[in-house]
């Protein structure tokens, strides 16, 4: 079995674009990623309610490739719910093109990471820049440190006693600022309230809906 070796530290590497994030399931306090793309997917795990935890720049592991024993560094390390591990290469669509042979490569990749047990997936700026859940997301996670009002919470709770669906703007006690519309976000990253993010840009007009979840983690 392949054995997993010491981690590159990117934030060192000063010729590099080098990108910071603080995210909620990040295995590290810092997470450094090495393009601006690598630090957008981050908005995606830290949203994704199957993810557990995530580690940027994981140990990196053995795999071999055209008769010789080479390392890998995945971008990502993700940790899953239900106990499954992944890999994770990101890349933008133009760099996969110039990998020569790169089926291959990503073949025999995959198969160093199934050694170890786990997955390896390729993920390019089409998903993780898909048009509006993109824009959403960092709007979301902009807000996920936001207090939650005890007063404007019950105010939520009763909203929701004998509706199903309910405009931001509706929700809303008070339109003088944006201190409530920010909360709503909070709610919504946390997965209190559902809001469709792949149609159209969060907005007052956004319909959302109460997950169920429950609200006492901020009473």
């Amino acid at each position: 079995m392949p054995k997993s070796e010491s981690r590159r530290v990117i934030k060192h590497l000063m010729s590099k674009s080098i990108n910071v994030q603080n995210g909620n399931k990040s295995l590290d306090p810092i997470t450094y990623t090495e393009s601006p793309l690598e630090a957008d997917y981050v908005y995606h795990l830290e949203y994704d309610p199957t993810v557990k935890s995530y580690m940027a720049q994981p140990p990196k592991f053995s795999y071999f490739f055209e008769g010789k024993e080479r390392k890998y560094t995945a971008d990502f390390e993700v940790f899953y719910e239900d106990g499954s591990v992944c890999y994770f290469e990101v890349k933008y669509v133009a760099d996969l093109e110039r990998i020569e042979n790169y089926e291959a490569w990503k073949e025999a990749i995959a198969k160093g990471a199934a050694r170890l047990g786990k997955n390896l997936k390729v993920i390019t700026e089409e998903t993780i820049r898909q048009e509006f859940y993109y824009e959403n997301l960092q709007t979301l996670y902009s807000a996920k440190t936001i207090d939650i009002d005890s007063q404007f919470l019950l105010h939520i709770i009763k909203a929701f006693e004998d509706k199903d669906g309910i405009t931001i703007r509706d929700l809303i006690a008070d339109e003088s600022t944006d201190v409530e519309f920010e909360q709503i976000y909070r709610l919504i990253f946390d997965k209190v309230l559902i809001a469709d993010l792949e149609m159209d840009y969060l907005s007052k007009d956004t319909t959302v809906y109460n997950s169920g979840s429950g609200y006492d983690q901020y009473l």
